[in-house]
């Protein structure tokens, strides 16, 4: 039976990993295959690592990894896929802003087709939101604009929120060290033609700890890629 990873990135989430054992750890003990849980913690300096290593004595299949400094979200995908042992990967953001629950859906999806790559979208028909009015605007923006240059019905672009098929991630671009590392592996996927759909799903806001997302960096990252986007249908 295939095994299943959920890969949660992390830096300074101590309070956000204390909530594995009740909310992620029930839903994985449900969906019927056997998981793993594996945590890259990136350079937190807070009691991050220390979390894990309190939920390790009660679970076995929980594992850790880390950064002897903070590297980016780009550097912990990088490590989680490399680190990951399933043949399904899923990703969940450490804040559990899309929360475990939607994490069946996103299965059944995987189970019922033979897809590469199932998105979570809190934009598409049946998807929820409680966003910050700015956010959400900035967010539909970018995407709307991913979505236009991109030829393809995809309505979330950079959400870290997916489930792979391991082996369909061999030779994907994976260089960027920021959140534009999502739309970055979409972009290839869809360039090697991998088989890529959507499931509606909620996206909530952060209970603990602050967002580790900066309005103008991300900005600046998606100018970057948006014009990396442009030279890549260009030059084919």
């Amino acid at each position: 039976m295939d095994l299943f990873t959920v890969a949660i990135p992390a830096c300074n989430e101590e309070e956000n990993i204390k909530r594995i054992d009740k909310e992620l750890i029930p839903v994985m003990k449900n969906i019927g295959m056997p998981y793993e849980i594996l945590v890259i913690d990136d350079g937190s300096t807070d009691k991050t690592a220390e979390e894990v290593r309190r939920l390790q004595k009660k679970y076995k299949n929980i594992r850790l990894v880390q950064h002897d400094r903070n590297l980016g979200l780009g550097a912990g995908t990088r490590t989680a896929v490399k680190n990951s042992k399933g043949s399904i990967l899923l990703f969940l953001d450490a804040d559990f802003t899309f929360h475990p629950r939607e994490i069946p859906k996103l299965l059944e999806k995987y189970r019922d087709g033979d897809y590469d790559c199932i998105i979570g979208t809190q934009f598409g028909k049946g998807g929820k939101t409680k966003m910050q009015a700015h956010r959400k605007f900035l967010s539909k923006s970018v995407n709307t604009l991913y979505r236009f240059m991109l030829g393809r019905n995809i309505t979330t672009i950079s959400s870290i929120f997916r489930l792979y098929r391991k082996s369909a991630l061999k030779g994907i671009s994976m260089k960027s060290n920021n959140f534009d590392i999502c739309a970055e592996m979409l972009f290839d996927m869809i360039k090697k033609n991998r088989k890529i759909t959507e499931v509606p799903v909620t996206l909530t806001t952060r209970i603990y700890g602050e967002s580790k997302i900066s309005n103008t960096r991300e900005i600046k990252n998606h100018l970057k890629l948006l014009s990396k986007i442009a030279k890549w249908r260009i030059v084919g």
